[in-house]
């Protein structure tokens, strides 16, 4: 038979450790100080591919949880307000927002955490004020894990899905390009409210 048969069309790719460590440092960098969610990543890679972005979502989550608890443990142990002063200067960050993540641990225990994720609410200062309300770490961590991958699947399902209804029949530059617009406007709006 062939190799030209459709059955043996393309071969298996090669294991690649770039993604999943692109994935990985992004998550851990913002849950600690960047300021660009790993969805950007994600939802670039379910335009064509949804199980790579399930798969990156997975490393994107496992750094997001060591930066989580990172977090959790300087807030638990250190100075609240010289943390939650150098938070307010990260982009995307207000003090308004500082103050409603805390009421809404305060008043919703980690349910706030799903709340969060679905309102564009940085991670980052839901594990400060988790430390610093001595909510236990494990129970924290476990709500983080399934709440932010929830976040995570839906936003690459989403992306997924779109490009199955409206982008069947467009060229990948014209997908890429829709994704840098997209995200674009969607950051330009958030940094601008947050502020």
């Amino acid at each position: 038979m062939s190799l030209s048969h459709p059955l043996h069309a393309e071969a298996p790719r090669a294991p690649s450790f770039a993604l999943p460590a692109l994935a990985f440092f992004w998550g851990l960098a913002e849950s600690t100080v960047f300021f660009i969610a790993p969805d950007v990543l994600l939802t670039r890679l379910a335009l064509t591919d949804y199980r790579r972005a399930l798969v990156a979502a997975g490393w994107a989550l496992a750094g997001s949880l060591i930066g989580g608890t990172l977090l959790w443990f300087a807030a638990s142990q250190g100075d609240m307000q010289v943390l939650l002063r150098a938070a307010d200067w990260v982009p995307g960050i207000s003090r308004d927002m500082i103050i409603r993540a805390a009421q809404a641990l305060q008043t919703h225990g980690l349910g706030a955490l799903f709340t969060g994720v679905f309102t564009a609410q940085p991670y980052k200062v839901y594990a400060l004020h988790a430390g610093a309300q001595q909510i236990a770490l494990v129970p924290f961590l476990l709500a983080s894990l399934a709440a932010r991958l929830c976040g995570f699947a839906a936003t690459s399902a989403v992306a997924w899905g779109l490009a199955r209804i409206f982008g069947e029949h467009a060229r990948p530059a014209t997908k890429l390009r829709l994704h840098i617009y997209a995200w674009s406007v969607f950051y330009g709006v958030y940094f601008a409210v947050t502020r």
